[in-house]
């Protein structure tokens, strides 16, 4: 009894890092630039720099994040005046973020292995460990929303500063990233990545019933 206890609490431990894991790289993905840019109501550049030269530029910094040779053609940047696109600090922010990449990405693929694990361990109690991760996603990702939603910037900025610390990602309005990823980009990333977990949780919920009905 202990013994399947600890099992389904390590399942109800890894389901949102996951799911959310999940959501969150597909959402590092060019498709969705091109969506948030394809967009009527995506803020245009307010010193007129064209969208199809943000566009690219936003790529090159999704490459930056996810991999070295990305990173190496972000530092060497420019814009269509010949200067370089990003200051130091911008650079070394795409490094923060690529390091941290680094480490979340795999350890949403091990939590996943590790929870399919558990799920194979509990033989006939495999309906729990579908439900009941369902279920706890769904009520963090809730909580999550509803905080963002009433009040975006307060999350992103303790998001920001937890992760990477107060002082080195906050930049002036002019710089290139803040001009390329819009506060816009982030508020629709981040309810794409909201909407698609809650999506997979009550998709693991309803699995959940339906394999209780097999194994009762």
């Amino acid at each position: 009894m202990i013994r399947r206890t600890f099992i389904l609490a390590v399942c109800l431990a890894t389901a949102p890092l996951w799911i959310v894991g999940f959501s969150t790289r597909l959402a590092f993905s060019e498709w969705f630039i091109d969506f948030e840019y394809s967009r009527k109501d995506f803020p245009k550049d307010r010193w007129g720099l064209p969208d199809d030269v943000r566009k690219d530029l936003a790529k090159l910094g999704l490459q930056a994040v996810l991999s070295d040779e990305g990173l190496e053609k972000f530092k060497k940047a420019r814009l269509p005046n010949g200067n370089r696109a990003f200051r130091d600090k911008e650079i070394r922010h795409m490094e923060d973020v690529k390091n941290f990449l680094k480490y979340f990405f795999p350890a949403t693929y091990l939590s996943f292995i590790v929870w399919f694990g558990c799920f194979i361990l509990l033989k006939e109690e495999r309906w729990k460990a579908v439900l009941h991760s369902g279920l706890f996603t769904i009520g963090l990702i809730i909580t999550v929303g509803l905080i963002s939603y009433i009040n975006y910037d307060f999350a992103f900025t303790v998001f920001h500063d937890y992760v990477f610390g107060e002082y080195t990602w906050r930049f002036r309005l002019k710089d290139t990233l803040l001009r390329i990823y819009p506060m816009k980009f982030w508020f629709d990333g981040t309810f794409f990545v909201i909407a698609l977990s809650f999506f997979i949780s009550v998709s693991l919920t309803i699995s959940g019933v339906l394999l209780k009905k097999v194994y009762q």
